[in-house]
C-alpha cells in the first residue's frame, strides 16, 4: 500500500512539473498569434508566392531572382511594406475584414530569404495550388510567434499524391507584429529521409576514402625519394672513382709511349722535384717528353 501511494505521488508530482513547463498564452497573445497566423495566409505568404489575394500558383524562380538582383535589403524592406499594407487597407476598407493591426512590419531579409527558400525547394514541390488556411497552426515561443502555414505543391509523389510543405512564418510578439524570418520545409516521407541519410553517407565515406587513397599516394611518392637520392650519390661516386682510374690510364699510355726514355723521366722528375724542394715525386706526373728543336 505505501509503495502504491509513493508511486501515485511521484506520478502527480511529474504531472505538476509537465503542467508548470508549458507556456501559458493570454487572452492578449493569443490575439496577436491570430492576427499574425491571418497576416500570414492573407499577405505574407501569397507575396512570397507573387500572388497577394490568392496564392494560387507561383513564379518563385522569377520572383526571387527579380528581387535579388533589383532590391537591397533595405529597398526590399520598404517596397515590401509598401505592397503588404496597400493589400491589408484594401482587405479593411474594401472587403471589411479585420485583422487586428493597422499596419505589417517586416524586416528585409525575411521576405528575401523566404522566397529563395521557395525558390530552392521549387524541383521539389512545383507551383503552390493550395495554401491550407484551415490548418494554419501558430507557437508562441518567448518574444516570437511561429506560424506554420500547410502549402500543397504541382509535383506528385511516387503514389500520385501531390507534394506538401510548410511555411514558416515568424514574427517579433510585440505590438508591431514584425515579420522576421520565412522558411519553406518540403514534407517529406521515411523512404526519402532515408534516401537522402544513405547519399550523405555514401559521399562522407567516398571523400573520406578519396582522401586516404590521395595521402596514400602521397606516402608511396616520398618514399621513393631515398632511392632516388641513394642512385644520384652512386653517379657521383663512380665519376670520382673514374677520374684516379683515367689518370693511370693516362700515365700508362705515357709510360708507354716513352719506352727506354725511362731513365730520362726518372731524372727530369728528381730535377724537377729538387727544384721545387719537394722530398719525392709523388706530388706530380711527367706525362710527356718533347724535344725543342
Amino acid at each position: 500500500m505505501k509503495k502504491l501511494l509513493a508511486m501515485l505521488c511521484m506520478l502527480t508530482c511529474v504531472l505538476g512539473l509537465t503542467a508548470c513547463g508549458e507556456t501559458t498564452v493570454d487572452a492578449v497573445t493569443a490575439d496577436k498569434a491570430t492576427a499574425a497566423s491571418m497576416i500570414s495566409a492573407d499577405f505574407v505568404v501569397p507575396y512570397m508566392l507573387y500572388a497577394y489575394y490568392g496564392g494560387e500558383g507561383s513564379e518563385a524562380a522569377e520572383t526571387a531572382a527579380f528581387h535579388q538582383q533589383y532590391y537591397n535589403v533595405h529597398e526590399l524592406e520598404a517596397v515590401t511594406e509598401d505592397n503588404l499594407n496597400a493589400a491589408l487597407q484594401m482587405a479593411t476598407s474594401s472587403y471589411g475584414y479585420s485583422y487586428g493591426v493597422d499596419s505589417i512590419d517586416v524586416e528585409g531579409n525575411a521576405i528575401l530569404n523566404g522566397i529563395v527558400s521557395l525558390s530552392g525547394a521549387y524541383s521539389d514541390l512545383g507551383d503552390v495550388t493550395v495554401i491550407d488556411r484551415q490548418n494554419i497552426s501558430y507557437k508562441v515561443s518567448g518574444d516570437e510567434i511561429i506560424v506554420t502555414v500547410p502549402v500543397t505543391g504541382s509535383v506528385t509523389d511516387k503514389k500520385g499524391n501531390p507534394k506538401t510543405a510548410k511555411i514558416e512564418v515568424i514574427f517579433t510578439n510585440d505590438i508591431f507584429l514584425t515579420v522576421e524570418s520565412c522558411t519553406l520545409n518540403v514534407d517529406q516521407t521515411i523512404g526519402e529521409l532515408m534516401g537522402k541519410a544513405a547519399m550523405d553517407t555514401l559521399m562522407g565515406m567516398g571523400t573520406v576514402f578519396a582522401i586516404l587513397i590521395l595521402i596514400s599516394l602521397i606516402i608511396w611518392a616520398l618514399g621513393g625519394i631515398p632511392k632516388l637520392q641513394e642512385k644520384l650519390s652512386g653517379k657521383k661516386k663512380e665519376a670520382v672513382q673514374a677520374a684516379p682510374a683515367a689518370d693511370s690510364a693516362a700515365v700508362q699510355a705515357v709510360v708507354e709511349e716513352s719506352g727506354d726514355d725511362l731513365e730520362l723521366i726518372a731524372v727530369i722528375a728528381a730535377a724537377i722535384a729538387a727544384s721545387e724542394g719537394a722530398a719525392g715525386t709523388d706530388g706530380f706526373v711527367v706525362r710527356s717528353i718533347r724535344k725543342r728543336r
